[in-house]
């Protein structure tokens, strides 16, 4: 899993944004390639490492192998997949770690190594996916500045407050408070979206709190309303309150 967000991460800071990808759908393809480079790539390097294992210490239930990279062998690998996919299915045919002194392969390890594959090209297809759906000013050529305004008061009524952004009537959030600890309290977090071309737009989401059996504090979210229009004024009453 933090191989697939890593790999989503780099797309899209370094692709999408930087790149100013406006296209959700061609930013989840972009992401997708990327992340099966990226295991292509991963697969080349991590072969290269079982060819060139060399001493194992400790037990058959807990041990170590220590192993040293290759750099041109692993250049080589990345230009002959038909060889990389060979040692998949060697690797996979005898193993190469094991679970309490048992060898994991065959079926079960390609079970293992799908649900892998799936997790990290679902997460790299939509980091960018989320990252290109961000509002883009095409007068000024530049992604709206983000920012996330301090926690308010759970919102209760949703619907009164899309309708009230819709209709600009601003009066309708005088009820919103920061008298609250965002850290264990339910509370609402709106995310503005500002740029100089004078059009925003703004982004709320409802944090829930829970409290799990040993205590620990987490929190769902429900998303009420994400990149909706507004106006400066109604911007500049959330970033004064």
């Amino acid at each position: 899993m933090g191989f697939g967000f890593l790999v989503g991460f780099v797309i899209a800071h370094f692709v999408i944004k930087k790149g100013k990808v406006r296209n959700p759908l061609l930013g989840c393809i972009i992401g997708l390639a990327g992340a099966l480079l990226a295991l292509y790539f991963h697969w080349a390097i991590w072969i290269d490492l079982v060819i060139n294992a060399g001493e194992s210490y400790g037990s058959s239930r807990v041990g170590i192998t220590v192993s040293n990279i290759d750099f041109l062998q692993v250049f080589s690998l990345i230009f002959r997949p038909d060889l990389v996919f060979e040692y998949i299915g060697q690797v996979n045919e005898y193993g190469t770690w094991g679970i309490r002194g048992a060898t994991v392969s065959g079926t079960f390890l390609w079970i293992i190594w799908i649900i892998e594959f799936i997790i990290v090209i679902a997460i790299s297809g939509f980091l960018p996916y989320l990252e290109a759906k961000k509002p883009f000013s095409e007068s000024t050529n530049s992604w709206y500045e983000e920012v996330i305004l301090p926690a308010f008061s759970y919102i209760e009524n949703k619907q009164q407050v899309i309708a009230s952004i819709a209709q600009s009537n601003h009066a309708d959030f005088d009820f919103l408070s920061k008298d609250i600890n965002s850290e264990t309290d339910d509370h609402s977090i709106f995310t503005l979206y500002k740029s100089k071309s004078g059009k925003n737009y703004l982004s709320i989401d409802n944090k829930t709190s829970k409290t799990d059996d040993k205590g620990n504090i987490s929190f769902d979210n429900d998303q009420i309303v994400e990149y909706i229009a507004i106006n400066s004024e109604f911007s500049k009453i959330l970033l004064n309150k």
